[in-house]
């Protein structure tokens, strides 16, 4: 299997090969992980509103936000600012007193949920324990939370539950299960991810003593007091199966339809197809599967090189590589979860705002082909273009567009990532034979002009309107006709 990683400052394309896999084959490190017993109604009842969505809004959102990549002088330019307790091993104690500087007073959950709204994504996510180990709500377990320990006193979780529910829009929640650098959790693993700056004598035990007394405590908490239409871990394969297994059958019991990501076992990309104990598979951040997967997955992504607000990373992602990324994540049947990093006063920044903005204004307009699809029967083309009048292409032609394809229904919709500037011929769409789907009519989504069209065993040939209908990408909706 290749990803295909498009670093979040848009510097080029970098393929990472991982491995190779058959989604029949069980594999052995899957052992003691069995599927649990459900019926495929149960996973398609719960899954199918998230299939739909297809784009969704991530928040990275906690203290790290006070620092904002600036730790006593030493500038952070790029890369994960909510990282900084760790990559600075700042004593817990120290990292503490941010709470006492945390009052986002311009937070608003209402207008954070009308971006996302108007950014044309269906659902949220938000972070309620990062790896720095603050709470992000009213928590019984601890007073390190953003009530009890902020001169804010408000519960933010709460108040965008609140805000996406009378937005219809599902609301949920990431939570960091195995990795909390304000707490003494053993030596960790290969990962090497623990706080032993302050706990270097730390023994294992004391992560069992973790996962037992405080974070599986938490999701309960999560489920009992917000009812999250999903829990997004972050898992680095700390917890041993019958953790897993005894974590997952609580989300069960609690929040039958909460939906649960892959890496409530690990960050890695499962050995097994489907893998145990979830719903979806997290791809790595910033990185899209290299074809359909056969099984539903969702891509996390940034708008510049961190998740959590870095006042000094100005490498934003342009609105047309946003919406080239949710094209093409979307065409191999994945979901698009794009995050913000607010600020510490409770600011979304303006720049994702801005190309939050013109995303939405192009799902305006595309949303169809989008929202509710399937891949198609294969994901891209390159087209060929022709500089002359309306007829089939020259394959000596040098211009071309990349085309990437979804389906719904009776429909197929064709993507072209830039303006055909000519007549083109997709090949995939010919008349091969009898089996081929008969084509009845062809329309670009937002133009007013007709699309003159022929369909023969060579391909389908289509004009393109005179004037452009948005920019970015050009949506050809096809239909066929029914037989």
């Amino acid at each position: 299997m290749r990803y295909l990683l498009r670093p979040a400052a848009g510097s080029g394309l970098v393929w990472l090969t991982l491995f190779a896999f058959n989604p029949t084959i069980a594999f052995p490190e899957a052992v003691g992980l069995a599927q649990p017993i459900e019926s495929p109604e149960q996973h398609e009842a719960r899954i199918q509103w998230w299939r739909d969505a297809r784009f969704g809004m991530f928040v990275h959102w906690g203290l790290y936000a006070v620092p904002a990549g600036v730790w006593k002088d030493k500038i952070h330019a790029e890369g994960y600012s909510e990282w900084i307790m760790f990559g600075e091993k700042i004593p817990a104690k120290e990292y503490a007193q941010l709470a006492g500087r945390f009052n986002p007073v311009k937070f608003n959950a209402h207008a954070w949920v009308g971006i996302a709204k108007q950014a044309g994504m269906k659902y949220i996510v938000v972070g309620a324990k990062h790896h720095e180990g603050f709470s992000m709500f009213k928590s019984k377990l601890t007073t390190y939370n953003i009530v009890d320990a902020t001169p804010f006193k408000r519960d933010i979780t709460r108040e965008l539950s609140d805000a996406c529910h009378e937005a219809a829009i599902p609301f949920g929640c990431y939570y960091s299960i195995d990795r909390d650098w304000y707490r003494p959790l053993g030596p960790g693993n290969s990962y090497k991810q623990m706080n032993v700056w302050d706990y270097p004598h730390s023994p294992p035990e004391d992560f069992n003593r973790y996962f037992d007394n405080f974070a599986k405590p938490q999701v309960e908490e999560l489920l009992n007091n917000y009812q999250p239409a999903v829990l997004w871990f972050d898992g680095i394969d700390m917890m041993n199966n019958a953790q897993v297994g005894n974590l997952y059958q609580t989300i069960r019991k609690l929040g039958p339809n909460c939906l649960i990501n892959s890496r409530i076992q690990g960050c890695r990309f499962p050995k097994a197809i489907p893998p145990p104990y979830c719903d979806y598979i997290s791809t790595g951040d910033n990185e899209i599967a290299g074809k359909p997967l056969g099984f539903e997955w969702e891509n996390p992504g940034t708008l510049n090189t961190s998740y959590g607000y870095n006042q000094n990373d100005t490498n934003w992602v342009n609105a047309q590589e946003v919406v080239s990324r949710l094209v093409e994540i979307v065409s191999k049947g994945g979901n698009y979860l794009l995050n913000v990093g607010p600020t510490s006063e409770g600011v979304i920044p303006q720049p994702s705002v801005d190309r939050l903005m013109e995303v939405g204004a192009w799902m305006k307009v595309n949303g169809e082909a989008i929202y509710g699809t399937s891949p198609w029967k294969i994901f891209h083309e390159q087209v060929l273009l022709n500089d002359k009048t309306f007829r089939f292409p020259d394959k000596n032609s040098a211009a071309n567009v990349d085309v990437r394809f979804t389906a719904k229904e009776n429909s197929v919709y064709a993507i072209c990532l830039a303006w055909p500037e000519n007549d083109l011929l997709i090949k995939s769409l010919g008349n091969f034979d009898s089996r081929s789907k008969r084509v009845a009519a062809v329309r670009m989504l937002g133009s007013t002009e007709s699309v003159k069209w022929q369909q023969t065993a060579n391909g389908l040939a289509l004009t393109v309107p005179q004037e452009k209908p948005g920019h970015y990408a050009f949506v050809y909706r096809i239909d066929f006709k029914v037989k």
